[in-house]
């Protein structure tokens, strides 16, 4: 249903090698997760700060505010309810995180600001520590790697196109002539353009995935390109779900992390911790659970999409950590 059984994470990982090698080098001595050999049998103690507070743990700390970027309707990691507050899988995981900086910096009334952020922003207010973490599904890409840095990966996804089945569109080599819809500044907009002149269809930029999702369902364009548990998000919560399919081959084979500073080694460390944390102890396969295999709102619909090989990999390497 969702494509994931297919992904081969040892050639994901590879996409984004040099883009990890950039990041890792640039934060030499920084507990990571892809080197020790497993220990999957031990909990990974929550993070501590020892010495003097640097960087944005230092900011948290002297102005008593974290401050989370948020995505209107990136259905199932991060949106807004019927109540209007942000939630789902990834706001589950920089909740954590939240709640392990007020137990190391002793700051119980810390307040936290959620703040509501596109594809096209999240880089420039991650950049000047508007946002300290970005809490929506992030492409680890080697050109977002230069401009601010990630959390260890806690997804693996695929992006491929959401279409209306009436159309009989099955891939981009379908598309010539046609509108192709994607968010701006997204990786599904870049990998579009990569292809649009030679197969000749056009791309439509749209402000978020909520306004893709309306082109899409309102005929201006004939396919919307993103990673493909977030189209599962789209389809299920349509009008009518089975008027829509995922399809084509997948144009790319992504790592989603948390978005945070770069050059940041102390708040990096920590957020990699807290999440070494949520993967050892097993709280991510609650979150999976609640997100993914349960009815969620707005409209109580159950995505169904228990998590790949690929994915508990990823979860596994990031409850590593090293010193």
């Amino acid at each position: 249903m969702n494509g994931f059984k297919k992904v081969d994470w040892k050639i994901a990982a590879g996409r984004v090698a040099l883009g990890l090698s950039v990041w890792f080098a640039a934060q030499a001595g920084i507990s990571t997760a892809t080197a020790a050999p497993a220990r999957t049998e031990a909990v990974v103690a929550l993070p501590k700060v020892n010495g003097d507070l640097t960087g944005t743990l230092k900011k948290i700390r002297d102005t008593g505010v974290i401050t989370l970027g948020y995505r209107e309707a990136a259905i199932p990691f991060s949106y807004v309810n019927d109540k209007g507050r942000p939630v789902g899988y990834t706001m589950d995981l920089c909740y954590a995180v939240v709640d392990a900086v007020k137990t190391a910096l002793n700051l119980p009334n810390l307040r936290v600001r959620e703040m509501s952020i596109t594809p096209q922003n999240r880089i420039p207010l991650v950049k000047n520590g508007t946002v300290d973490l970005d809490c929506a599904p992030n492409t680890i890409t080697p050109e977002r790697a230069e401009q601010v840095g990630f959390s260890n990966p806690y997804y693996v996804s695929e992006v491929r196109l959401l279409v209306n089945k009436k159309d009989n569109i099955h891939g981009l080599d379908d598309l010539k002539g046609q509108n192709l819809v994607a968010s701006a500044g997204s990786t599904g907009e870049r990998l579009a353009r990569m292809q649009a002149e030679k197969i000749g269809y056009r791309v439509i930029p749209a402000r978020d995935h909520g306004e893709s999702m309306v082109t899409l369902e309102t005929g201006r364009a004939k396919a919307f390109a993103l990673d493909d548990v977030l189209l599962a998000g789209f389809r299920a919560n349509a009008r009518d779900p089975e008027s829509f399919a995922i399809v084509g081959a997948p144009l790319e084979t992504e790592l989603n992390a948390l978005m945070l500073p770069r050059d940041d080694p102390q708040f990096k460390r920590f957020v990699d911790t807290t999440l070494a944390h949520v993967y050892s102890s097993g709280d991510i396969r609650r979150i999976q659970r609640k997100w993914f295999q349960q009815p969620i709102p707005p409209r109580n619909v159950n995505l169904n999409l228990e998590p790949s090989k690929e994915v508990v990999e990823v979860w596994r390497k990031g409850s590593q950590v090293t010193e």
